[in-house]
Parts: C-alpha cells; structure tokens; sequence
C-alpha cells in the first residue's frame, strides 16, 4: 500500500470503502477537512484525482500543480489509502474499472455540499448498493482563492 495504487490485497467485503475526488491542487485545509470526513465514514478512503486532461476540460484554468505533483503531494496525508487517476468530472468510468478490476464497490461516495445537483456516478454508487453523503464545504477557502490573492498581490 506504500505506493497508494489500487490492490487485489484489500477484500472489500471486510471493509467499508469511501470514494471521493477532485483536482486538489494546492492543498489546503478545507481540502484536508475534505479528507478527514470522508475517511471517517468508512475503513478505506479512495481518492480519484482528476487529470491535467480531465481539470483542462472541467476548468477555465490549469492547475498550478501537474497531475504527477498533486498526486505526490495527495499520497502524503493520512486519511487517503488509494489514489485513483480520474479522466473526467463524472467517476462512473472510474468506479466501473475499480469494480471490473479489483472487484471494489464503493459503500459511499463523497461530495462537497456546495455541489446542489445530483453528483455525476450517483447511479453507479446507488445501483451497487451504495450511498451518497454530501460533507460541509469550506467556503472561506479555495484553490482559486489563494491564486487570486497570489495574482493581485496578497498584503496580509
């Protein structure tokens, strides 16, 4: 589990897998708290992260990190088990290949409650028995913030 990459090793009929995901790019304590509530819910805690290509389709802006740099620093914080390369904003291709190839099905997915419409792969979770909960958002916080701050010269 070092190299946090999916494994045949975890049984999941033994454990409770949470799934979540995101960009984070320049992680921050909102993305932290992101990550503690959606481990706590569950023994297992997958993260998808989504590509350079999945964020250039899904943003007006590239991350200030690359894929490879948010998945170094995304591997380092305790909460995430597994990380997952995510191509799109909808994790229902994601999900699907975690279950064909490591027979994974997620007993809940995590979304940020600032997201008000039904979450893309809601149908995948629910169909296989799975559920959905929405975790406080921080909304004082935000990569796109802390680059605006950084662009128009942060003075404290």
């Amino acid at each position: 589990m070092i190299g946090k990459h999916p494994s045949k090793e975890i049984n999941p009929s033994h454990y409770s897998l949470v799934f979540c995901a995101g960009v984070f790019d320049l992680i921050h304590y909102g993305h932290i708290r992101y990550l503690r509530v959606a481990k706590q819910l569950g023994d297992i805690l997958v993260v998808g992260l989504l590509t350079d290509e999945g964020v250039a389709r899904y943003k007006t802006h590239k991350p200030i990190l690359n894929y490879q740099q948010r998945w170094e620093v995304l591997q380092s914080i305790r909460y995430v088990d597994y990380i997952v390369k995510q191509e799109d904003t909808d994790p229902t291709d994601t999900l699907d290949d975690l279950k064909e190839h490591h027979n994974w099905i997620f007993d809940i997915m995590v979304r940020g409650n600032d997201y008000k419409e039904k979450p893309p792969g809601t149908e995948f979770i629910q169909s296989h028995g799975g559920r959905i909960v929405r975790v406080p958002y921080c909304s004082e916080i935000s990569s796109t913030k802390i680059k605006e701050k950084i662009t128009e010269g942060y003075n404290g």
